[in-house]
């Protein structure tokens, strides 16, 4: 069965990215949510793709390791902080 990626995902897609959420806070992952899974999927994994059949991404989902939304997450706030200037930072170093 083929998933088209830009629809809406399926419930139980949705639910299997929650749970690999919880399955990272379980390892003591607290920082990376179901939206930074789904995010990642869509923007990295998935970005060139428009539909995809159940089993890979059930495969996509389940493989996933932490340390790539974490690498991902990352990079995504260093460019974020690259488009403000000095006075943005401006809080952090006074302290």
């Amino acid at each position: 069965m083929e998933i088209n990626l830009k629809n809406n995902l399926p419930l139980d897609i949705l639910f299997l990215i929650r749970i690999k959420a919880n399955e990272f806070k379980s390892e003591g992952v607290q920082e990376i949510n179901a939206n930074d899974i789904k995010e990642y999927l869509y923007q990295i994994k998935w970005k060139n793709t428009d539909a995809l059949s159940m089993c890979d991404i059930i495969d996509d989902i389940m493989s996933l390791r932490f340390s790539e939304v974490f690498d991902y997450l990352k990079l995504k706030v260093i460019k974020e902080a690259s488009t403000l200037n000095l006075d943005d930072f401006s809080e952090l170093i006074t302290k």
